[in-house]
């Protein structure tokens, strides 16, 4: 089926397509290497061929992961058939399409499966071999999408964790995480160097980080500000938002609960980080200048200093009405308050089990929880809730929840 849908839709390219295909300075390695080297081989058909390749690297993905790697938990088959469902949907969902979009979403899917499949060796079956394996994926992952360095964090947590109740500190497994960005700090600043002739990280973060805390600063909140360029900056940003009417304190949803603000701000983010948080402070820094790559090179690294200098005076400030925001940003994307307060208080009552025992599925399903809330987290604090930042982990739940039911149901059993 996804192969026929494959053939029906074809390639899809997106604004994104050409920021990778084009070797914008902004985006990392990974997905315009895969571009560029494709096109290399296949000339004007290299669409197909990055189709055709993120087909069968999710089908292989997917069968490894399924077939070599859910065995471990004896599932049943309606069980495997439901997560072989859950792990196609991408493939055909317009959110994301796996398969047809030219972006970096299918290939990052397909590492990602395999990402967790080597936890599982490293965390629970203690194979270090698989931990350098390990890390050489995740490197490759995070040079394709910047999203998933969370995963260090997750990493070197449940390390930690591993440590302290086997009262064995394994500083090769922790040397190993701490080699992953590292390596992508490496990669990156090659890669720059290499196409663009200077030494640098991929500049977009501070951009992302510090939209929301512009978007609910208020105009007198530019007495905060040190600079006078940073004040030049905020005027502009605040001013512009006005003008696109999309500023916090004029859209018709103001006075309206913060649910109804998020959902403003979820749908305008385009307008006001890519087109004005980005694109307008960019062309204010390039203002009667030409547009030769040295110029447009530090009007980005002045663009992402300014915006880091601006998230750090601004947000103690603005601290109460940024943190409704991701907090509502949070809530909507894991599926209402609800459903937070049960991830929450599962991952609590499995670390505690977990303390308790010391019972090695019981760290496995505290690890899978922390990767879909951590993720979730980082999402909240950096962009807003798009299925094409969460679908990596949908299947998640439904995988614990079938572990909880043969778990009650072999208890019951036994009795």
């Amino acid at each position: 089926m996804s192969f026929v849908f494959l053939l029906i839709q074809g390639p899809i390219t997106y604004l994104d397509t050409n920021a990778y295909f084009g070797l914008r300075p902004y985006v990392s390695a990974g997905y315009p290497f895969f571009l560029r080297s494709l096109h290399f081989i296949f000339k004007e058909n290299y669409l197909n061929a990055v189709v055709g390749i993120q087909f069968i690297a999710i089908i292989i993905s997917i069968y490894v992961f399924v077939f070599c790697f859910l065995k471990h938990f004896h599932l049943k088959i309606y069980q495997y058939i439901t997560i072989l469902l859950l792990l196609f949907y991408p493939v055909f969902d317009s959110n994301v399409y796996t398969v047809t979009s030219v972006s970096t979403e299918g290939v990052s899917f397909a590492l990602f499966l395999q990402v967790i499949h080597l936890s599982y060796r490293v965390f629970i079956q203690r194979k270090f071999k698989s931990a350098v394996l390990l890390c050489l994926f995740v490197v490759i992952l995070i040079t394709i999408r910047g999203q998933f360095q969370f995963l260090i964090l997750v990493f070197l947590l449940t390390e930690l964790v591993l440590s302290f109740y086997a009262k064995k500190l394994k500083l090769k497994y922790i040397i190993v995480f701490l080699m992953i960005p590292l390596s992508v700090f490496v990669i990156d600043n090659v890669y720059h160097k290499i196409i663009h002739k200077q030494y640098f990280s991929t500049p977009f973060v501070w951009t992302a980080f510090v939209t929301p805390v512009l978007f609910v600063a208020d105009d007198t909140d530019v007495e905060y500000l040190e600079t006078e360029n940073q004040k030049e900056i905020f005027n502009l940003v605040k001013s512009k938002f006005k003008a696109k009417g999309v500023d916090n304190s004029s859209h018709k949803y103001y006075e309206e609960p913060i649910d109804y603000n998020y959902f403003f701000y979820h749908y305008e983010l385009p307008t006001l980080c890519n087109q004005t948080v980005k694109r307008d402070v960019l062309d204010y820094y390039l203002l009667d200048k030409e547009k030769s790559l040295p110029n447009v090179l530090e009007a980005h690294f002045k663009l992402e200093k300014t915006h880091k200098e601006l998230f750090f005076e601004l947000l103690p400030h603005v601290f109460k009405k940024w943190f409704k925001l991701v907090f509502q940003s949070f809530k909507t994307g894991i599926g209402g308050m609800p459903i937070v307060l049960v991830y929450v208080l599962s991952l609590i009552l499995l670390f505690l089990e977990y303390v308790k025992n010391q019972n090695k599925l019981v760290l496995w399903a505290f690890f899978l929880l922390l990767v879909v809330l951590v993720n979730r987290v980082l999402i909240s604090v950096s962009v807003h809730g798009l299925t094409r930042y969460f679908f990596y982990t949908h299947w998640i739940a439904v995988f614990l929840l079938f572990l909880g039911i043969n778990n009650f149901v072999s208890k019951r059993n036994k009795s």
